[in-house]
């Protein structure tokens, strides 16, 4: 702290008098920024924020202490350097790098602001405002809709920190916490959207730095059928009667937004500002959807299928995909979701796709279909099955047994005529026969007297006969055992666990059980209802498992050819999403117009035109797609021009005499990658000085070469118009060297290569 100088001022001369007078008596050369602080009867220092106030409205007292802080050359203030961090910030001071090659720590998931700020920090003119300090006239601590200043403060210290040239990488933590000030959902280290901290940081800057200090209210009015022209130039200046900064000088543009009742037919012109284009991705109406197919041929492993099937389609498309691979027809297909050796779900033909998530898994079983209605037709009835082991759990008896799921469940088709315990473990028995191996005639118990005796006196309900308790075999095994088809009946319809004949005693390889839709309980335990679907078990013994049972060949499937197919997504066009942005549409459901003419609200067509582009124009690719049902990222590659983007044909009207007003280059592109629980943000930039294209990957920053920025990862492009950038760029004189190549034209140096 240097000698102290002492100064007389009256109570209405303003702070930034004190200012320039404490300038003056320390020798502060014109370039050095500086601002004061106070020491308050507690002993510590206050900022002196605004220097337009006076000395009373600061209740500044006689022989108070000012203090003059002055910004190093590395862009940091010396008081917000820790004491620790002081021969780290020497080091910085000594390393001279190219202005505005410098990263951004990630202080934890904080990468999509690192993203959005590198954005924001390589647009020539917002920065050169910040740079030469013209932000300071600006600032506004009464704007009641702003932060008092503080989040154009923080940014200009990091933009003056990252162009200074002393710095590899500087640290946010100012900022951010700023920012979570300010705006509680980016408190904390979630992972956030780099465009909804773009948008914030947009309006928080545009507020802070508003050069109108007292808002007027402003009537908006319709067009009334007035010439658009009039209507569009009233429109743009209302809004600057109330808007006025550099962020609406560099970003903002006007909307043409046109309205038509689909009743009275009235017609609705409005012009609104916007801050940036949120433009759709054409959505492709397939969905790529993997499946394994089940058949009733107990020598066929699964099959895993790779279907191609609308996006808003029916279980039952489904199946008709699954019918042109197998040759199987969709009617004798039963689909359910698989999950934890039990069925999860179900599905009716007629429930809608959209209900099956990507990581759900999906098995298609073929079942015996419906045949035509004759004499000798049959029902069958459709059981799922579960495979469960026997596993000793200890108890104070030792005489409890837990019996664990396991395996892939199956629905198999029995005949209600052959609804016996005996018939349907042979059926069964069939079905498993590629992983379950038939005992010999010395492993089969002895069919004895006794047990036959009881075998013979199972009842037999009157409309569900016992069938014989012979092998049924393939020659004879009967529809639902994969050889014929039958009759299928509603599983509704089937008889509930009531109407079951009862278990024989003999042993088998495994018994047999109902149990509920968990697999988990015997349902006589229960009072369920007796017409509910049941769910069949089949218990094994641990020992009879490992003798009989191949685990390896139960869980062996193949994959069908359709699986080795790469469906490539078609790119599509930057241009395309800009004609869907300003195609018509009508409105939805949950968002109604209001009809100043019919007084009623209805879902009226809208259709919105560019009229004014701003100097930086903003594209947000709408990457995430959200629905009542699924959530989903759009991972399409957009393919959109380094140079020379032409908005000619959107803009209405368009000014012939002056084309460059509708060409743009590309300066800046925001990353996303990853999914949507997920992700990572990374930023593409070129510098405004050297004319070189930079990756920012938090604090690593490397070159790059024309060819690497566009990629499917690319999630908000930053566009400057041609006559700004050349109005920008100094007049070179002949004796001057050559000037450093423009954005997109890198000059010849080793890159690396960013996949």
């Amino acid at each position: 702290m240097g000698t102290p100088h002492s100064a007389q001022f009256s109570q209405i001369d303003s702070i930034d008098l004190v200012l320039r007078t404490a300038r003056e008596k320390f020798l502060v050369r014109p370039e050095k920024e500086t601002r004061l602080w106070v020491k308050n009867s507690q002993g510590s220092f206050e900022r002196l924020c605004n220097t337009r106030v006076t000395v009373l409205d600061a209740a500044l007292k006689s022989g108070q202490l000012v203090v003059m802080e002055t910004r190093s050359k590395d862009g940091t203030w010396p008081s917000a350097q820790p004491q620790a961090g002081n021969k780290a910030s020497k080091e910085d001071e000594d390393f001279q790098g190219q202005p505005g090659i410098c990263g951004l720590t990630n202080l934890g998931n904080t990468c999509f602001m690192n993203s959005a700020l590198q954005c924001l920090s390589n647009v020539p003119q917002l920065t050169e405002y910040f740079l030469k300090n013209r932000y300071l006239e600006e600032l506004n601590f009464c704007n009641p809709l702003g932060m008092k200043g503080e989040i154009a403060e923080a940014y200009a210290d990091l933009v003056k920190q990252a162009w200074s040239g002393h710095h590899r990488s500087i640290v946010p933590q100012v900022f951010k916490t700023k920012v979570g000030h300010f705006a509680s959902q980016f408190l904390g280290y979630q992972q956030h959207d780099s465009q909804e901290l773009l948008s914030f940081l947009l309006d928080g800057l545009h507020e802070d730095l508003n050069r109108v200090k007292k808002k007027e209210y402003v009537e908006l009015c319709d067009a009334a059928g007035r010439p658009d022209h009039e209507v569009a130039q009233e429109a743009w200046q209302n809004h600057k009667r109330r808007n006025d900064s550099v962020i609406v000088d560099t970003f903002h543009g006007l909307f043409k937004s046109t309205l038509v009742c689909p009743d009275c037919g009235n017609v609705s012109v409005t012009f609104d500002p916007f801050c940036y284009l949120s433009v759709p991705l054409p959505v492709s109406h397939k969905r790529v959807m993997e499946v394994f197919f089940v058949s009733m041929d107990p020598r066929r492993k699964p099959e895993q299928h790779r279907l191609v099937v609308p996006k808003k389609g029916k279980i039952s498309d489904l199946c008709v995909a699954l019918a042109k691979h197998t040759g199987v027809s969709p009617e004798r297909m039963m689909v359910a979701d698989v999950f934890s050796h039990r069925f999860y779900k179900i599905y009716q033909l007629e429930e809608s796709l959209s209900s099956i998530l990507d990581r759900d898994d999906i098995f298609i079983y073929e079942v015996s279909g419906r045949s035509a209605i004759c004499e000798n037709s049959r029902e069958d009835v459709v059981l799922p099955i579960y495979l469960r082991e026997r596993t000793p759990a200890r108890d104070y008896n030792n005489s409890y047994y837990g019996l664990m799921l396991f395996g892939h469940p199956l629905l198999v088709s029995v005949p209600r005529d052959r609804l016996s315990w005996d018939s349907l473990y042979h059926i069964l028995l069939y079905r498993l026969s590629r992983y379950v191996t038939r005992p010999s005639s010395d492993d089969e118990d002895d069919g004895d007297e006794k047990d036959m005796a009881a075998k013979d006196s199972i009842p037999k309900p009157g409309h569900v006969a016992g069938g014989s308790s012979q092998n049924p075999g393939p020659e004879q095994a009967g529809p639902s055992s994969g050889v014929a088809g039958g009759s299928r009946a509603p599983v509704n319809n089937s008889p509930g666990p009531s109407h079951w004949p009862q278990r024989a005693r003999r042993k088998h390889l495994f018994t047999l059980q109902t149990v509920n839709s968990n697999g988990t309980s015997d349902r006589s335990n229960f009072n369920e209802d007796t017409h509910a679907q049941p769910y069949i078990a089949i218990d094994w013994e641990p020992e009879m498992k490992k003798r009989y049972y191949n685990e390896v060949e139960a869980e062996g499937y193949v994959k069908h050819d359709c699986v080795g197919y790469v469906l490539k997504k078609a790119p599509v066009r930057l241009r395309e999403c800009i004609e869907l942005f300003t195609t018509m549409e009508t409105l939805e459901k949950e968002n109604p117009w209001f009809c100043p003419s019919c007084k009623q609200h209805q879902l009226a067509t809208k259709k919105l035109d560019l009229w004014k582009l701003p100097e930086t124009l903003i594209i947000h690719l709408k990457r995430f797609s959200y629905t009542r049902f699924s959530r989903e990222k759009l991972d399409t590659l957009v393919e959109f021009p380094i140079r020379d983007l032409d908005f000619s044909e959107f803009v209405k009207p368009q000014n012939e005499s002056a084309p460059e007003l509708y060409k743009y280059d590309l300066i800046a592109v925001s990353n996303h990658y990853g999914g949507l629980r997920d992700g990572h943000y990374t930023t593409f930039a070129c510098n405004k000085d050297s004319g070189q294209w930079h990756y920012f990957d938090d604090n690593s920053v490397s070159p790059v070469t024309e060819n690497q920025i566009e990629s499917k990862a690319a999630y908000v492009l930053f566009y400057q118009r041609q006559d700004v950038a050349r109005r920008a760029k100094p007049q070179p004189d002949l004796s001057d060297p050559p000037a450093p190549p423009a954005c997109g034209q890198p000059p010849n140096s080793e890159f690396m290569d960013v996949n």
